[in-house]
């Protein structure tokens, strides 16, 4: 018992030394609340999922007894703390992570949902890839027809500023359709049956459509 007792003085007198206080410091949260809830964070309060190798100091806030915060890597058996599960309070913990290692930290009884890990790497990460750039504008339809007997129709009065797609479906050998406004003027032949597309940029204004022989009298307006 004096052997223990002695050994735990000579523990406070030492962890909390003034080496101690050069080292980063991390703070691992569990239990708040008696939540089930546990992170290990940075000076900002941000939870690590990325830091430097060296020697930090861990300060454990444990909040609950019926959780615990214990700390462990695969890879590197020189690291590997708990607190107890009924211990509530705060300790203190020294330890030295190397680099290209993964840790990770859980309460015991409930690890499958109380967990988390973090890397140790002196490699930079990698910046964010740029955000796509933004889809094209839509492409508008616009269906235009003339009839055997030469009457002109198409399926929209009105359209936004910007690409559309005109297909155009003749079936009059005397009449054909014409389409005008500003940067556009569009015909089929007077001869020509069938069905035709274009490929259109439209700008704000009116357009006017119809069959070539007679006024142009049909209006699209274009916002």
């Amino acid at each position: 018992m004096r052997f223990v007792l002695a050994f735990a003085v000579l523990a406070v007198v030492v962890l909390p030394g003034a080496a101690l206080g050069d080292n980063p410091t991390l703070t691992g949260v569990v239990g708040l609340n008696d939540g089930f809830n546990i992170s290990l964070n940075d000076a900002s309060g941000k939870k690590v999922s990325r830091i430097p190798p060296g020697t930090y100091t861990i300060v454990v806030e444990d909040h609950s007894s019926i959780h615990n915060f214990h700390l462990a890597s695969n890879s590197d058996a020189t690291v590997d703390f708990r607190t107890d599960l009924d211990f509530v309070g705060t300790q203190t913990f020294t330890v030295t992570f190397r680099n290209h290692t993964v840790y990770a930290y859980a309460c015991e009884p409930h690890w499958q949902t109380m967990n988390g890990s973090f890397l140790v790497t002196d490699t930079p990460e990698a910046p964010p890839p740029p955000p796509p750039p933004p889809p094209p504008p839509p492409v508008r339809k616009l269906a235009a027809s003339v009839s055997a007997a030469g009457s002109v129709h198409l399926s929209r009065s009105s359209v936004p500023a910007g690409r559309v797609r005109v297909t155009v479906t003749d079936r009059s050998r005397t009449a054909n359709f014409h389409l005008a406004g500003k940067g556009v003027n569009k015909r089929t032949g007077m001869k020509f049956r069938g069905a035709t597309s274009w490929s259109l940029r439209l700008a704000a204004g009116t357009y006017r459509y119809g069959t070539d022989g007679r006024p142009l009298t049909g209006k699209l307006r274009v916002k």
